[in-house]
């Protein structure tokens, strides 16, 4: 994937992870759920998975703390 791709992918979810923390959404929850869905999903490569695992957890761990 190009550096630019991977980049634009990162701001997306950055943003879908903001905006559902604004809607009140517990991202912790949200997180686990993802993350799960994806490891019940057999089309899935399990190495992958366990990437874009790491991805989500960083992404949300580089999260604004919302009051």
């Amino acid at each position: 994937m190009s550096e630019d791709r991977e980049r634009v992918l990162r701001m997306a979810l950055k943003a879908v992870l903001v905006a559902a923390q604004e809607c009140c959404v517990d991202i912790d929850e949200l997180t686990e759920l993802a993350i799960q869905s994806m490891y019940g999903e057999q089309l899935y490569n399990p190495e992958d998975v366990v990437e874009a695992s790491t991805a989500i957890e960083v992404a949300v761990d580089a999260l604004p703390v919302i009051h």
